[in-house]
């Protein structure tokens, strides 16, 4: 039976804002571009909120799964199952469904009658990654009740192929969306920010100990020996879950930014930013800094949206950055850990300017693969040829 995309229903399983969740913004902005691309589909959100939260959400959620409670995904998977649904868009992430690592969530997928695609946010790749056995025989499972799934890296694919048993017509490469900005001079928006002048160094969006601030701040005393201009801005709101811990931890960078005498140099913004301030910072930035401490993650919002606005990127080799960075082609990979090549690939950059445009033109080009509208419409063909090889 051929269905025809105007003709389609979609479900969209989510956090979703007004949720503080890189997840949530991910959610929001593929329904955005769906409906976009399509005027006539409809798309329909499911959103999860943590134990002790209830949302008022806009129009588009029907129904708000609470996290911790059984009974709620057994009624979600009633709802879908009634609503004309042709499709659910699952956003997975180990941390957003309720149970142990989320699977509760499988109680759910088991319930639903519709075809389901699942977005993998995270894939356990390495032997080292955290709680790898017990994640990976989750990720089996939802494969299983998946009629595709959806990565964000080469790397990923071959390792659910190998070690999930996960079939090859099931999963699909897919860029992370974003935003379809224009590129400019960081000179131009450095001035709204009040940082006009400045050579900036960033580390944008939700933040935590995994971004690899401390590494950042050990690599400042080299640097801002070279460039006295230079402002590193740490930009980006706390996730609530978090904010006690994380507050520490910075606290205990800024007491370390004091003893080496670099503390001047450094900006807190604490916001949770919107869209458009979000590409803001990103465009005002000289070099920004993803040196994450291992390996495996495989994908990443703030990252994309850098690489959307043609920013110059210096990161540790973690699976995502390689695969957007190249062989620093469009901007530097450092060894983890490594402060000190962390500051010489910064000091480079900033000491050859034509190199940080040549980087930043060919960083924004790889970029324009990854807009929203080319994401869509990939979504598009993923659905429909899930849903008429589901009849």
């Amino acid at each position: 039976m051929s269905k025809d995309l105007k003709e389609m229903n979609i479900i969209l399983l989510s956090s979703y804002p007004p949720r503080e969740c890189g997840i949530a913004t991910y959610a929001f902005n593929l329904r955005k571009a769906l409906q976009k691309a399509c005027p006539e589909l409809k798309v329909l959100v499911l959103a999860v909120d943590e134990k002790g939260k209830k949302r008022r959400y806009d129009d588009e959620v029907k129904y708000s799964i609470k996290e911790e409670t059984v009974k709620s995904y057994k009624k979600a998977a009633e709802y879908v199952n009634e609503s004309g649904a042709d499709v659910v868009c699952l956003q997975h992430e180990f941390g957003i469904y309720g149970g142990f690592d989320g699977t509760l969530v499988l109680d759910m997928m088991k319930e639903i009658k519709v075809p389901i695609i699942t977005s993998l946010h995270t894939v356990p790749i390495t032997k080292s990654a955290k709680r790898r056995d017990t994640r990976m025989e989750i990720l089996r499972e939802i494969i299983k009740y998946s009629k595709r799934v959806l990565l964000t890296t080469e790397l990923a694919k071959e390792c659910l192929k190998k070690e999930a048993g996960a079939p090859d017509r099931k999963l699909k490469m897919i860029l992370h969306g974003t935003p379809d900005v224009k590129f400019v001079d960081p000179e131009e928006k450095k001035k709204k920010l009040g940082l006009e002048n400045k050579k900036i160094i960033s580390t944008i969006g939700m933040i935590n100990p995994n971004k690899g601030i401390d590494l950042i701040i050990e690599a400042l005393p080299k640097i801002v020996k070279k460039h006295k201009d230079m402002v590193y801005l740490i930009a980006g709101g706390i996730h609530p879950k978090d904010r006690k811990k994380v507050a520490k931890y910075l606290n205990k960078l800024m007491k370390k930014a004091k003893k080496l005498g670099v503390a001047k140099y450094i900006k807190r913004v604490d916001k949770y930013f919107s869209e458009k301030e979000l590409t803001d910072h990103f465009q005002a930035t000289d070099i920004f800094l993803t040196p994450y401490p291992t390996l495996e993650q495989v994908s990443s919002g703030t990252l994309a949206y850098a690489v959307a606005c043609g920013t110059c990127i210096v990161s540790t080799p973690y699976i995502y950055a390689k695969e957007l960075i190249g062989k620093n082609e469009r901007g530097f990979l450092i060894k983890f850990g490594e402060a000190d090549d962390l500051s010489e690939k910064i000091n480079y950059i900033l000491d050859h300017p034509k190199k940080q445009k040549e980087f930043e033109k060919k960083t924004y080009r790889f970029g324009r693969r990854m807009i929203w509208s080319t994401v869509a419409k990939k979504h598009f063909e993923i659905f429909e040829e899930a849903v008429n090889d589901f009849f």
